[in-house]
């Protein structure tokens, strides 16, 4: 098709950011590096060191934590200051019982 519109890769086949957060944050491998928060709202990085390592080569075309950040912050997570929930992310449509 030469449409300049059409995607070169099926959008179904490439899974958007949400839906890789949820693979991460599902594997049990990975809890030491990533988790949701008890009340599954929000999400925190434990290790951003051993994210950049193991996580992001795996999921994402870049390996830099601050990219990763910058993507989080395009899709709508921000990253909650105060409280007991500090230095989670948080989008409110994005939970842990609702993939």
């Amino acid at each position: 098709d030469d449409d300049p519109l059409t995607p070169l890769t099926p959008m179904a086949r490439v899974p958007n950011f949400p839906a890789k957060m949820h693979a991460i944050l599902t594997r049990e491998d990975l809890s030491d590096v990533i988790a949701w928060m008890s009340h599954g709202r929000s999400w925190r990085i434990l290790n951003p060191r051993d994210f950049e390592i193991r996580v992001l080569p795996a999921y994402f075309d870049h390996s830099k934590f601050s990219s990763f950040i910058r993507q989080a912050n395009g899709w709508g997570f921000r990253r909650i200051t105060q409280g007991r929930d500090r230095n989670s992310y948080y989008n409110e449509r994005f939970l842990r019982a609702m993939p």
